[in-house]
């Protein structure tokens, strides 16, 4: 017998020496194997795809931070700038205003406000409206105007509540609504509000702009007061077939007092005008309206004069 590792005398290599692996032990080998690796291999997965999740939520995190940072910074270096300044008009549009969500059915009953808008608009389709309410439960005089004719428009809201609903309602798709009030002067406030379940909280206090109750126990919340001007720039509307002012301790004379007359053209205005007001006062108000041509051509059953826009009115 040859040697181990000679070749045998016949010319052919000499049979292994040592144990040998067979197709079927082979196959057992592998399958011992990938039972040791595999548990490496799906916690290396499971670990990899943690760490990419959370390299993902950290730079989320950091956008939303620096938003959050940037709007605060807004919310103060925008103070007491000018109406129409192109960083307040791009903060109120890409921060405030807010597309509704069509969760719920929009209830568009027609009001006698409408009914009259209607009539004095002929019947006008795809309209431009604003309507600013402050009033704790009172009644939008836009919803049927968008189910019926189309309209679209800004819902200026105060009230938190009556906010969400309206940000929840089936409107049209291009109106927006905004959480807000409208400011009495040319400056963008801060101001405190108190919300109250039977009493409608709209009375100026505590400076020029606030809103306030006549309990200081009910909680406050921070509220923004911006120029109508600057609401209607934002939203891209300088011309508007109606604005709708309901608020009635408010003094919504002192929010159109604001507004560019020369740049803002609206045809159909109508503004609660309070009862508490004189009739000085109110002969007053009138003027100042037919100075702007305006007339007053009605006054609906719920106490809002209602104003038409009228180029052949002598002042």
């Amino acid at each position: 017998m040859a040697p181990a590792g000679t070749p045998s005398l016949n010319g052919g290599l000499p049979p292994p020496v040592g144990p040998t692996l067979t197709g079927t032990s082979f196959a057992n080998y592998k399958r011992t194997w990938w039972r040791r690796v595999a548990p490496c291999l799906a916690f290396l997965a499971a670990f990899s795809t943690a760490m990419v999740l959370l390299l993902v939520w950290s730079e989320a995190a950091a956008l939303r931070r620096q938003a959050f940072d940037a709007n605060m910074t807004r919310d103060y270096v925008l103070d007491s700038v000018s109406m129409d300044n192109p960083q307040l008009v791009a903060y109120i549009r890409q921060v405030h205003l807010k597309p509704t969500t069509h969760q719920d059915p929009l209830n568009a009953n027609q009001t006698s406000e409408e009914k009259y808008v209607a009539s004095l608009s002929q019947g006008k389709r795809e309209g431009i409206y604003a309507e600013y309410i402050s009033r704790i439960g009172a009644i939008s005089s836009t919803a049927w105007l968008e189910s019926n004719l189309n309209w679209r428009g800004v819902l200026i809201l105060t009230e938190p509540k009556s906010f969400f609903e309206a940000q929840r309602s089936t409107r049209h798709p291009q109106s927006r609504v905004l959480h807000a009030c409208l400011s009495t002067d040319t400056d963008t406030k801060e101001i405190k509000y108190h919300q109250e379940s039977e009493v409608q909280v709209t009375k100026l206090g505590d400076g020029p702009n606030s809103l306030v109750s006549s309990d200081d126990g009910f909680p406050t919340t921070r509220l923004k007061c911006f120029p109508l001007y600057s609401v209607l720039l934002a939203y891209n509307a300088t011309i508007l077939d109606y604005l709708s002012l309901d608020s009635p301790d408010a003094p919504d004379g002192q929010v159109l007092d604001t507004i560019p007359w020369d740049i803002i053209k609206i045809s159909i205005l109508s503004i609660r005008w309070s009862p508490h007001h004189s009739e000085a006062e109110t002969k007053s108000f009138i003027d100042k309206m037919t100075s702007r041509r305006y007339k007053l051509v009605h006054t609906t059953d719920t106490g809002k004069s209602i104003f038409l826009y009228d180029t052949l009115l002598k002042i």
